[in-house]
């Protein structure tokens, strides 16, 4: 909340656009005539205009509430309205009692004369409904004003005095009002007439949902207030500054202002929208005059305006919060149905296609390119390009404004995010400009080879989804040009050269398979060059590595370090380098006894390079990276993020050690430790940066944009944005099992996450397909034990439980927990593995065995695991289910008091939500 000095007055200029549709900014006045809705049924007319009933041509005095009754089941007839849906449309968050909706069907029936009783029929123990045929009818009448003045009390709100209109519009006006004693401001919007009240509604419901999700955000302005009960209606909501309009013209012009406040103030609106379309809010209205600064600081605080031509793409989150829908995904019976301003209008919006997310982001384009250009009367015409210097900022509205939704940048958050980069990503460009001017010298020689053999190059682009080929052109960075040169004359006529049938004598050798058969000719080749075989050898370890192709990058792990010992030293970086690399692999493969193996080489590594003063920068990165996956595997997601971040800050820091590429592999590491914290949106902004990077280094189909799409997919996992998860999955699994193969770990990952959010959606044959499939992999690849095999059976053994196939299930559960509890005992996953089997088991009726399986349970190291703050509701549901079962109401209501917040957000699971309304039916009965 701001607060003026007393006697300040009220600012002045634009905030012209503030909520509620198609306000008009500055003396501009709506026109004097308007278009309304007359409906005709039966012997009666329902001028919505005037708010007035005719019944046999003669008018009918009737109070608001039967008025508004009527006119819902003008808008469905011959639908049945039940009590509730009357009563949450007509008396919004109010309580009264079902007297009141009978009392008022009453009036109305009486004021539509004898045959009121059967054209508002009772349907028993339901509510009601019209019979009858209804036609609407667009009339014209003169515009009713409110005849306000400034210096006047606000109707209903006498301790606040209006200061100045705002705007004025065919369906409100809008003023600033300001607290006399206080300073402070408010705004409050009014409907001229009671056929606009639904429209404030709307925007009620929806401030509400923004508030009870997001929280008390300074970047929107909630409705704080509201009367609809008696004209004039209205809304008060905060005041968050002045618009962009105003304080730009405030500034001396928008060019006057330094680019990089503008481009901040951009990076903020994205920020909000992405927040808003996180929730399914459209805004469908997003200009200069719906964007408001204020100070903070040294700086502005952008805010978002002005939703109230916003559209929900989910109507039914309004349910979960308990929330009135007003009218969300109705269509549009008043007003302009495209919604929006023309210049900030995507294209396939003026062509009829309704309003998406990809809508918005094109207006947030337009936006950015008027914010850059410094004028914002200048629309998106063609040639704009030549207007903007910075080739990233070109890249980054093309990307946003692009005329097709589908070449649209992803997402909101992706475009704050490339704002907020953008002094890094210059950078990233200079470094890359360099960097190829410098691989172009060392490299001539692999071209020439590869000129030689087409196929070569074929064999290069295959192999990057197992192994970094390129970072061996860098090696005269870090160890001697000689080492480098035999190294790559290594992998272009030995290793990659078993590729050719001509030379391997196998028509169907694979790279991989050639990789295998090559490394041990790098012992015999290089018997006195220690040095160029402990690189060949770390190279090879790190492609199967990437390729989870565990036993074997053991081993080539296992021969780098003997290697390095022998040619530099136990003590030598290179040599720390690869034991620490052998660690974190060992971690990641979670299969039983490596987790103890990561920390065995983490207590044999770390005290030694802890005592180094400085410790080279190369061993802080590699340090962190294995404390960070330790940790992460461990379910220690804040220490894996702390440890994830300290190695890319350092890598970032030192460019001439660790090329772009594994820049952005460090993180992207940091993005998926912010997936098991359970922030979903943060990763998923991370992930779009990643994805962008990672495009310009591999192309659109690169192995590590698969693997970055692929954490998207979990993202949205994770922000219970299933539906979407889902789809975009389906989209990448074809790309990941020719890329990468069905077993590798990545494709696993993604069907693991799949079948969860198709769990989620109870589409359960699916989520028990992939599952399943999941399972029969981990176990051929890695045994019964494996953590993939492990917690497959744990999320498909729940499709099944829940889907009623519970004897197949318990016997999955039960022998899957086994596994758990052998490989990895007191671990958080078999905690979640003792939770799937016990739920099961208090479904089945078993209470108290399943109460046995529940008992000790971790619930914190299974939130991290699972990357859900809120799994912990989950056990409070059950716990309750328990003690239902065993007659102890008392401790049931505490374990479902407990589980009431999680259970009352949009993203809690709707199979689990419905367990708890039912038990609280049932204790409520």
């Amino acid at each position: 909340m701001q607060y003026r000095p007393r006697g300040a007055g009220p600012p002045t200029g634009g905030y012209a656009h503030v909520w509620g549709g198609a306000v008009l900014s500055g003396s501009r006045q709506p026109s004097a005539v308007q278009q309304r809705r007359a409906w005709r049924f039966a012997n009666c007319v329902f001028d919505e205009g005037r708010w007035r009933l005719t019944v046999d041509d003669r008018p009918v005095d009737l109070e608001i509430k039967p008025l508004e009754l009527l006119l819902e089941f003008l808008r469905r007839p011959g639908e049945v309205l039940t009590k509730d849906e009357l009563l949450e449309a007509v008396w919004p968050e109010t309580t009264v009692v079902e007297g009141s909706l009978t009392t008022a069907i009453f009036k109305l029936r009486k004021a539509l004369g004898p045959d009121g009783g059967d054209l508002i029929a009772t349907v028993a123990r339901i509510g009601y409904r019209l019979n009858c045929t209804v036609t609407a009818m667009e009339t014209a009448g003169p515009r009713r004003t409110l005849d306000f003045e400034a210096g006047q009390a606000v109707p209903g709100r006498p301790q606040w005095r209006l200061a100045r209109r705002l705007g004025t519009s065919q369906a409100a006006e809008v003023w600033l009002g300001e607290h006399p004693k206080t300073g402070e401001l408010r705004v409050f919007k009014f409907a001229a007439e009671p056929a606009f009240l639904r429209g404030l509604k709307r925007e009620a419901a929806l401030s509400r949902l923004l508030a009870a999700t997001l929280g008390d955000r300074p970047d929107l302005a909630p409705v704080l207030e509201w009367n609809f009960e008696n004209p004039p209606f209205f809304l008060e909501a905060a005041y968050r500054g002045e618009d962009l309009l105003a304080w730009s013209a405030a500034q001396g012009g928008l060019a006057h202002t330094p680019l990089a406040v503008r481009l901040d103030i951009a990076a903020q609106v994205a920020e909000t929208m992405a927040a808003a379309h996180g929730l399914g809010v459209l805004h469908r209205d997003l200009k200069p005059g719906n964007v408001v600064l204020a100070r903070a600081g040294d700086g502005w605080r952008a805010a978002v305006v002005d939703f109230g031509s916003a559209e929900l793409l989910d109507p039914e989150r309004l349910a979960s919060f308990a929330i009135t829908n007003a009218g969300f995904g109705e269509a549009e019976t008043q007003g302009d149905s495209l919604g929006g301003t023309a210049l900030y209008l995507a294209p396939e919006r003026h062509a009829g296609a309704p309003a998406s997310i990809a809508s918005d982001i094109f207006a947030l384009g337009v936006l950015l390119y008027q914010l850059v250009v410094g004028d914002f009367s200048r629309p998106l015409a063609a040639g704009w390009e030549r207007e903007i210097e910075d080739p990233l900022l070109r890249e980054d509205i093309a990307a946003a404004a692009a005329s097709s939704p589908e070449h649209r940048i992803a997402s909101a958050a992706e475009l704050s995010a490339r704002l907020r980069s953008l002094e890094a990503r210059r950078q990233a460009r200079a470094l890359r400009e360099a960097e190829a001017a410098e691989q172009a010298a060392l490299a001539a020689e692999v071209m020439k080879t590869r000129a030689r053999r087409p196929w070569v190059a074929l064999a290069v682009v295959a192999m990057a989804a197992g192994a970094a080929v390129s970072s061996l052109l860098y090696l005269e960075a870090r160890r001697d040009r000689d080492v480098a040169q035999q190294v790559s004359g290594f992998l272009a006529n030995d290793l990659l050269a078993r590729s050719s049938p001509f030379k391997s004598g196998k028509a169907d050798e694979s790279l991989v398979a050639a990789v295998k058969d090559a490394a041990p000719a790098i012992d015999r080749r290089f018997a006195h060059e220690p040095a160029v075989a402990a690189q060949l050898h770390q190279t090879i370890a790190r492609a199967l590595d990437r390729r989870s192709d565990w036993p074997d990058a053991r081993t080539e792990y296992r021969r780098a370090g003997e290697l390095w010992t022998a040619a530099a030293g136990p003590n030598a970086t290179a040599t720390r380098i690869v034991r620490l690399q052998s660690a974190m692999m060992e971690a990641r493969s979670y299969e039983a006894g490596s987790l103890p193996r990561a920390r065995a080489i983490l207590a044999e590594q770390a005290p030694a390079i802890g005592a180094m003063t400085p410790a080279p920068p190369a061993l802080v990165v590699w340090l962190a990276s294995a404390r960070g996956m330790t940790a992460l595997v461990a379910d220690d997601a804040k220490t894996a993020a702390e440890q994830f971040g300290r190695a890319s800050t350092v890598a970032d820091a030192h460019p001439e050690l660790f090329d772009l590429g594994e820049r952005l592999t460090f993180l992207q590491r940091v993005a998926f430790a912010h997936i098991r914290l359970g922030d979903g949106a943060g990763a998923a902004a991370m992930f779009g940066r990643l994805a962008a990077g990672y495009g310009r280094l591999e192309g659109p189909d690169g192995p590590d944009v698969l693997m970055v799409r692929m954490n998207l997919v979990q993202a949205l996992m994770i922000q219970a944005r299933h539906a979407e998860a889902v789809d975009e999955a389906n989209r990448l699994y074809p790309k990941l099992l020719a890329a990468l193969g069905p077993d590798h770990e990545m494709t696993l990952q993604l069907l693991s996450t799949r079948g969860q959010s198709e769990g989620a959606l109870e589409r359960w044959d699916a989520a028990i397909a992939d599952t399943g499939l999941v399972h029969q992999m981990a176990v051929r690849k890695q045994g019964e034990g494996s953590f993939f095999a492990i917690a497959s059976a744990a999320d498909g053994g729940t499709a099944k439980c829940r889907s009623g196939r519970r004897a197949e299930a318990l016997n999955d559960l039960a022998a899957a927990w086994r596994q758990a509890h052998i490989a990895f005992p007191g671990s958080a996953l078999q905690d979640a593995l003792a939770f799937a089997w016990g739920a099961c088991l208090i479904d089945d009726g078993q209470v108290e065995a399943g109460a046995a399986r529940l008992a000790g349970i971790d619930r914190k190291g299974v939130a991290q695991l699972t990357g859900d703050p809120d799994w912990g509701a989950n056990l409070d549901l059950a716990n309750a289910q328990i003690a239902v079962a065993r007659g102890d109401k008392a401790a049931a209501r505490q374990a479902l008091d407990a589980a009431a917040p999680a259970f009352s957000k949009p993203t809690a699971e709707a199979y689990q939500v419905r367990a708890y309304r039912l038990l609280r039916e049932k204790l409520a009965s």
